[in-house]
């Protein structure tokens, strides 16, 4: 393993280059086979699917595919307690058009969300098989979401297929109590032994192509109760920054990775979900959601989008009076060639804590208002092997990003006296951009934690000479006050 540390440097109004922390080495994280040379060689790709609930644990009518206990799943609690406590298994092969073959699959895409729980805490994601916390179960852990009692949380989540062909769900909160869990899946990513190619990521540095606040848009406004539209994605351009086709139109390109940023904070606005289609919703099909925003808020929610045979999404919104933001992270494209690795995307064997800038060993130091810093993932990408003891075993293959989830963490204000400020939103992009582009990975408000999974390129630094000194840099930026943040990451994205 290389011994080379990362670096950790910030930037902002007033501020010189400040202290670098040296973080701990990156235990080598792997993923399963994708290398084999076949004629059809799949591991790796992503296929699309219609997006599909295919858990659903809240009793009644809503009920789908529930795993015993049945219901309200409990969680696990307090302080020495055993965090897998908290812990249910479920199967999702066969269901919503997924294989029935576990080694058909590398990974499940899906949203995930927790409803109405009775406590705040957070809902784990993995592998059945996986080790939570270590042997004891009380070390240091990965989170999908973050919530608190009585919100829905939706979360986007990449989670590998482990014993008894399960994923396992590990709730846990600050006391006794309970929460749903609900499960839409959107796709799947195959492994080598799968018998039909997909589509292969291609990350592109964000760009803006729609925002209902601004005009020209398709609809001209906001949107209304039970009110839908349908946006070009094939063939888009970019309006922050200036992007002529972000996305090509291309009809081998099947499916988009978007942020979407639900702001809904109108005067006419309520709790509301959206829900985002390959096709436009018939009278008797079932919306499913994959944002949620409560009302006076701001929400962003990575997604994973089918695209129509036209070319184009569907946004159903289910209540009250919302605006829309979208921003394209990248695309997904079949015909893909067999003896490469560009845009595979390969799960981690579980999400990998990459930082948290509340320990000592990442700096202990909240990201302050209208700075940024950059990390250095050099040491991570040389710490990837694939194939792991198979002939074909590959070690730091050439990545172009990753897929992780960034959580921003206890939000101060500047001034706890300033009433026209009572939020802000975090940026993760590549470094060495000569300026950032109009998107954010997370918005969010004074003391919350708050969780979205994100599409991270990679980019670049140059010493004064313009030598390339570090090819795997991302960049930090935080609108206002100070805010601390934390990235698991949940797979990457090769190159060649």
């Amino acid at each position: 393993m290389s011994s080379k540390k990362w670096f950790r440097c910030t930037f902002g109004a007033a501020l010189a280059c400040a202290s670098v922390a040296a973080l701990t080495a990156v235990v080598a994280p792997t993923g399963s086979a994708v290398l084999a040379q076949t004629s059809i060689d799949a591991g790796g790709e992503f296929h699309p699917l219609t997006p599909t609930r295919i858990l659903d644990t809240r009793p009644g009518a809503y009920s789908i595919n529930d795993v015993a206990p049945k219901g309200p799943k409990s969680a696990g609690f307090g302080p020495g307690t055993n965090i897998t406590d908290g812990e249910f298994n479920f199967s999702p092969l066969g269901l919503g058009d997924l294989p029935e073959d576990s080694t058909d699959i590398l990974a499940v895409v899906a949203t995930i969300s927790v409803v109405g729980p009775t406590r705040s805490g957070y809902l784990a994601a993995y592998p059945k098989g996986f080790e939570f916390g270590g042997p004891d179960g009380k070390g240091e852990v990965s989170a999908l979401i973050t919530y608190a009692a009585g919100q829905v949380v939706p979360n986007l989540a990449i989670v590998g297929i482990g014993e008894d062909d399960s994923i396992t769900f590990n709730l846990y909160m600050d006391g006794a109590g309970t929460a749903n869990v609900v499960v839409d899946v959107v796709g799947f990513i195959s492994t080598s032994q799968y018998s039909v190619a997909g589509s292969r990521l291609e990350i592109v540095n964000p760009g803006r192509i729609l925002d209902t606040r601004t005009s020209p848009n398709p609809r001209g406004g906001s949107f209304g109760a039970d009110d839908s539209m349908e946006l070009q994605i094939r063939g888009v351009d970019a309006v922050e920054p200036k992007v002529t086709d972000i996305v090509p139109n291309d009809e081998s390109i099947t499916a988009v990775m978007v942020n979407l940023a639900l702001v809904n904070n109108k005067p006419g606005s309520k709790d509301t979900f959206l829900s985002v289609t390959p096709k436009a919703l018939g009278p008797n099909d079932t919306p499913t959601a994959s944002s949620f925003a409560h009302a006076g808020d701001i929400k962003a929610n990575m997604a994973i989008v089918p695209i129509g045979p036209d070319g184009k999404v569907h946004f159903y919104n289910h209540q009250g009076d919302m605006d829309l933001v979208v921003d394209v992270l990248g695309y997904f494209k079949s015909g893909g060639d067999a003896s490469t690795n560009s845009g595979r995307v390969v799960p981690l064997e579980a999400p990998f804590r990459a930082f948290d800038t509340r320990l000592a060993e990442f700096g202990d130091a909240p990201l302050q208002h209208g700075s940024t810093e950059q990390w250095s993932f050099e040491n991570f990408a040389e710490s990837v092997t694939l194939n792991p003891g198979a002939a074909n075993e590959q070690s730091n293959p050439k990545q172009q990003g990753f897929i992780g989830d960034l959580f921003a963490v206890g939000l101060q204000k500047l001034d706890p006296d300033d009433s026209d400020q009572s939020g802000s939103f975090l940026q993760l992009v590549p470094g060495g951009l000569s300026s950032n582009p109009l998107s954010a990975n997370i918005n969010f408000g004074v003391g919350e934690a708050v969780p979205n999974m994100s599409l991270v390129k990679f980019g670049e630094i140059r010493d004064k000479d313009g030598v390339v000194t570090d090819k795997h840099v991302v960049e930090a930026f935080n609108a206002y006050g100070s805010v601390d943040y934390i990235l698991d990451v949940y797979a990457i994205v090769l190159d060649d």
